[in-house]
């Protein structure tokens, strides 16, 4: 079940990142008013999963489940690259250019992150 949490926890969190990092570019140069709005609509939008992911890990920290870290991770990483992308589209910079090369990117940080940690099976080079 790891097998496949582990890299999908880490390429959300990348393309969470990626799009941030562009979301929040694209806040700062409009108006307080508008950036107040995007604001919202980011806790709106990721808000949810992230609070649902928080709650996973509480729980099961609370009842002593091993393994809640992974889906936690998971719903947290994956709303708020949720977010970020529906921000992005709703000010029409998420078309599948961008969005293709920014899934690229965090795809190859991802696996250069697994790789680096040791989590992709082979590990770096000694």
């Amino acid at each position: 079940m790891t097998t496949f949490m582990i890299p999908l926890a880490v390429f959300l969190a990348a393309f969470a990142a990626l799009a941030g990092l562009s979301w929040l570019r694209r806040a700062i140069g409009e108006p307080a008013a508008r950036r107040k709005g995007m604001a919202l609509n980011l806790a709106r939008r990721s808000g949810p999963p992230v609070i649902a992911g928080i709650a996973v890990l509480a729980l099961g920290a609370a009842l002593g489940g091993a393994g809640t870290g992974l889906p936690a991770a998971i719903l947290v990483a994956g709303g708020l690259a949720w977010g970020f992308h529906q921000g992005l589209s709703e000010v029409r910079q998420a078309n599948w250019r961008s969005t293709g090369l920014r899934a690229l990117l965090a795809f190859a940080a991802a696996t250069a992150y697994l790789w680096m940690s040791g989590l992709a099976g082979g590990g770096p080079p000694a």
